[in-house]
């Protein structure tokens, strides 16, 4: 499982120590459990599937299936609305600077 962990990790794109902060854990409690000096906790597994719904719990607790969860959509879903909130904005921006060129050219 500290191997998949560890894929959790890079997947998210974060230090340890943005990690560990993230799951509400010490850097040197997740060090020691990556190391296997401790044993996996219950607080530890409860936190990456709290704070990653997209991570398949099937994956992360037995090591089957895929890491994302294929039947998790609303994490999904919930970047794809965010990203077409930023395409709106920027589409707004744009729109607003081609009427202050049409404004500048006309002076």
């Amino acid at each position: 499982m500290i191997g998949r962990i560890k894929a959790v990790l890079a997947y998210s794109n974060m230090t340890e120590t943005q990690f560990a902060k993230r799951l509400g854990i010490t850097q040197s409690s997740l060090n020691r459990t990556m190391r296997g000096a401790t044993e996996i906790s219950y607080k530890l597994v409860n936190a990456i599937l709290t704070e990653f719904d997209e991570i398949s719990a099937e994956w992360l607790m037995r090591g089957e299936g895929t890491m994302l969860a294929e039947e998790n959509t609303a994490a999904y879903n919930k970047r794809i609305e965010g990203l077409v909130d930023v395409v709106a904005m920027q589409q707004e921006i744009i729109k607003n600077l081609q009427e202050k060129i049409k404004q500048l050219q006309n002076q």
